[in-house]
């Protein structure tokens, strides 16, 4: 989990996002989630509890979005230097892949997984973790 925390504090450390039209948001002093449906509050008010409960937050302030499709949810990471993505090392996204899971297992259903993309500042994708 040491590993999992460095990961998402040095190599992904992420960054704010624009505000303007990404859905409901969630705030805290270290950490940001929006999510685009109301009914998925409870959810991405869990992936922030996770979040803190697992040592993620590092200093700089945090931002994630929370989406679905019909049949996954997606959440999306914000990398703080978005050319340096498709240089990560294999061991650094099968961190990323030990998080999803460990998210999968603790906070979704069997017929709604989740997966995490790594974004822009704009939420635009850069690397889906599971199209390696």
């Amino acid at each position: 989990m040491i590993r999992l925390l460095i990961l998402c504090i040095a190599i992904l450390s992420f960054s704010a996002a624009c505000t303007k039209g990404h859905g409901n948001k969630l705030e805290s002093d270290k950490l940001d989630i929006y999510f685009e449906f109301k009914e998925d509050e409870n959810l991405a008010a869990g992936i922030g509890k996770y979040w803190k409960n697992n040592g993620l937050t590092g200093e700089q302030k945090q931002t994630l979005r929370l989406t679905k499709d019909d049949q996954s949810y997606l959440l999306q990471l914000i990398a703080n230097d978005p050319k340096e993505v498709k240089n990560m090392p294999f061991s650094e996204l099968k961190l990323l892949l030990e998080l999803q899971k460990s998210l999968n297992e603790e906070l979704f259903s069997e017929t709604k997984s989740l997966e995490i993309m790594i974004c822009d500042g704009s939420f635009n994708a850069i690397q889906n973790i599971n199209e390696l």
